[in-house]
């Protein structure tokens, strides 16, 4: 069972989110299944992506889940 993530690893993994995908990225979910991952969901533009941040190479993998789309009638 995944633990809730520490507060250094969150302040990493808020860093790397920024890093990577910009100030309008929003967490979601964050979870750490063993001392030196987080992984969980974030938004950033309208699309729904998941994570995984390790934290000893300091690498942040994203993969889009999906987006959200605004769709107009005319």
């Amino acid at each position: 069972m995944a633990a809730r993530a520490n507060p250094e690893m969150r302040e990493l993994l808020r860093r790397e989110l920024l890093r990577e995908l910009g100030s309008s990225s929003q967490l979601i979910s964050c979870e750490q299944p063993d001392k030196d991952h987080l992984r969980g969901l974030a938004v950033c533009s309208g699309r729904v992506l998941s994570y995984v941040l390790d934290a000893q190479s300091q690498r942040l993998r994203t993969r889009p889940l999906f987006d959200l789309l605004l769709r107009s009638r005319r």
